[in-house]
């Protein structure tokens, strides 16, 4: 007998034979923003076993407008985008198991975050993790399944490791500030998002399948100018290609000084020892300097365009800047660091 839950899915062909993989398949998404949102309510509705979610940042108002996982309650709030959706889609389906995670993805976490992961979304809005994301999935043998989406343009690509190329293949150093625009920066279409996530999607489908094959190895675009869609077919693993050779560089800690440089560095984070958020948000209450939103996971307070975000576990993030010097001062004033 067909689960009412998951009939349609069923009756359509794409998915008639891989929905049980998919319902056995432990799937990680990585950053919960516009394109993250959408992939894990589809991968919720297709009622995958294990869902892992990881974002470092929190629920706010320039996010309402297309991600579509969060409601005015939450960012009122300020939760943590990873506790935000899985609250949401613990009721869209109660049968996956939610992991969520609010930590920044990083080579030193990076196992640990993504254990037990068969395959892995991208969700980001920064190449430099996603470089560090490529040579993980290349070092693990993970699929991993790269979108990004801006303005009113999108790319889209599978990397399936020992079949077809990867991410470094097409870029090899993240993008210098202003070199190539950013969602914050110019913004998006938010249905294009969509369209972004059904190529993702799709391609996992296929690999599911294992109908995955070199010839496969296609880099897709799409500009809303026209709507062409554009199909690069591209030739596998490269020779030239220190990630496909096995030189993981993003995962060894041998290119981290280019992690400042990334064209979307728009934040700065540090850590500290564990913090007791009660004290700190009635320092900071005083100073009359800040519009403050406190749940039971975060603090968060913002003043003259900045966002900062003390976790009780002595992480530290501002928003709005990559001035690490900002965010000292930030933690020497109120913090006592």
């Amino acid at each position: 007998m067909i689960d009412a839950r998951y009939s349609r899915l069923e009756r359509y062909a794409g998915f008639s034979e891989t929905l049980a993989s998919w319902r056995s398949t432990s799937c990680a998404i990585v950053g919960l923003g516009g394109l993250g949102s959408g992939l894990a309510q589809f991968l919720a509705r297709l009622g995958v076993a294990r869902l892992v979610l990881i974002d470092r940042d929190t629920v706010d108002w320039e996010n309402l407008g297309h991600q579509l996982l969060y409601t005015a309650e939450q960012a009122k709030a300020g939760l943590p985008k990873a506790r935000a959706a899985a609250q949401l889609l613990s009721h869209v389906n109660p049968e996956v198991t939610l992991i969520p995670q609010v930590a920044e993805l990083n080579r030193r976490r990076i196992d640990s975050l993504l254990s037990g992961v068969e395959l892995v979304f991208d969700g980001l809005d920064n190449y430099f993790t996603r470089l560090l994301l490529n040579d993980w999935a290349l070092s693990t043998g993970t699929p991993y399944f790269y979108a990004g989406a801006v303005r009113g343009e999108l790319s889209a690509r599978a990397v399936i490791p020992g079949v077809t190329g990867c991410l470094r293949c097409l870029v090899d150093r993240p993008p210098a500030p202003g070199e190539v625009p950013t969602c914050a920066a110019e913004g998006v279409f938010p249905p294009l998002l969509a369209v972004a996530n059904a190529l993702q999607l799709d391609a996992a489908n296929r690999f599911l399948a294992g109908g995955y094959r070199q010839d496969d190895d296609i880099l897709y675009s799409l500009n809303l100018d026209g709507w062409q869609l554009r199909q690069l077919r591209l030739s596998g693993p490269s020779n030239a290609c220190p990630a496909c050779r096995g030189r993981f560089e993003y995962l060894d800690g041998t290119l981290d000084h280019l992690s400042g440089q990334d064209c979307a560095a728009g934040s700065a984070a540090m850590q500290l020892a564990p913090l007791d958020l009660d004290v700190i948000a009635r320092q900071l209450e005083v100073s009359g300097r800040f519009d403050l939103r406190r749940n039971r996971f975060c603090l968060v307070a913002d003043a003259a365009g900045l966002r900062y975000t003390v976790f009780p576990d002595g992480r530290v993030t501002l928003n709005g800047s990559s001035d690490s010097q900002e965010l000292n001062r930030f933690a020497a004033e109120y913090l006592g660091s």
